[in-house]
């Protein structure tokens, strides 16, 4: 840190009111709290359970912040600039370094107490975040927000961030019940083909998307603790996942995953076409899935596909699912 950096970092820290960087060993508690209240209705099942560790490590925060002294392993965690109001944390932004190079940087827990909104303090944190990007030699800042959170869209969009993509979480409250009628067979694959499944989903996303998130070989390959597990609650009755495409070759020009249970209350879809294939054999894959699930329990089921895979999208809305929320992925040079 240079001097400048050091003082400008001590004068940040002492006041009382304005932005801050964001102390570990103080502020973990406030800001998990103010995150709570802001995404009470936002948070999925991680986002729930980095809260909760959020939580549980604010009795240590001291500890921490003692560690992370000698250390500084938590700043790419937990770095980030705070808003304060008569001592008290009422803004929130998290700053992480996205890749080894600190090439790319994540902005993310862009949250104010509700009183304390339509001031500008979002925007003043987010210009804070953008600067410190910049100061560390980052070329370009990410974020992720809800497409309906039309407030949180409208500032980042007049600081020129751009939409690269994203995802759609849809739902159908339940599986209706089906007249006997003819489906074409989908040939069933194995785990161990998890190759062109890796290739289907890649070719399906996005350059852009890639650039930021590709496809990671780990979340196709099923390990061998996975497959006992598998076959296990399959002996027991409690849940079964049937994989089945439509192969030309070698190759999948479609594939779905399906999680159909009995004990958990829901079931899970993925889907996936070729970008050539797109509209061709989304209903299909569908069609049979809710053909198959006409043995299981009339449970919700939960399906999540890239926003833009809009003939997807759409054959969903056909059959009776429903759009939940809009994750969108947006990124902007600095």
């Amino acid at each position: 840190m240079t001097a400048y950096h050091a003082v400008s970092h001590r004068v940040e820290q002492s006041i009382e009111s304005g932005i801050r960087p964001f102390d570990i060993g103080r502020d973990l508690r406030p800001v998990a709290e103010l995150i709570a209240d802001a995404f009470a209705h936002e948070l999925d099942q991680r986002g729930s359970a980095a809260l909760r560790e959020m939580r549980i490590m604010s009795h240590v925060g001291a500890l921490l912040k003692l560690l992370n002294r000698s250390t500084g392993e938590f700043d790419d965690i937990f770095g980030g600039f705070v808003w304060v109001e008569a001592g008290k944390v009422v803004g929130n932004v998290t700053v992480q370094r996205a890749d080894a190079a600190g090439v790319r940087w994540q902005i993310a827990n862009v949250a104010v107490a509700p009183p304390f909104r339509g001031r500008g303090i979002s925007r003043q944190l987010m210009l804070r975040a953008l600067d410190y990007i910049h100061e560390n030699g980052g070329d370009w800042a990410v974020l992720q927000v809800y497409a309906q959170n039309n407030v949180a869209r409208t500032l980042y969009e007049r600081l020129h961030f751009e939409e690269v993509g994203g995802t759609v979480d849809m739902r159908m409250e339940r599986v209706p019940i089906l007249e006997e009628e003819f489906f074409p067979k989908l040939k069933s694959f194995s785990s161990d083909q998890w190759q062109p499944l890796y290739e289907l989903a890649t070719s399906q996303q996005s350059g852009q998307m890639q650039w930021w998130r590709p496809p990671r070989r780990i979340d196709y390959q099923v390990t061998f603790e996975q497959m006992i597990a598998e076959w296990f609650w399959r002996l027991v009755g409690r849940r079964q996942i049937y994989r089945r495409c439509i192969q030309h070759a070698q190759h999948f020009d479609a594939a779905l995953i399906l999680t159909a249970s009995r004990w958990r209350g829901v079931h899970q879809l993925q889907l996936w076409v070729q970008p050539d294939q797109q509209g061709q054999h989304e209903e299909t894959l569908l069609q049979w899935s809710l053909a198959t699930l006409q043995d299981y329990p009339r449970w919700p089921v939960l399906l999540t596909l890239s926003s833009q895979h809009h003939s997807a999208i759409q054959a969903a809305k056909r059959v009776g699912f429903q759009e939940q929320q809009t994750l969108l992925t947006m990124r902007r040079k600095i």
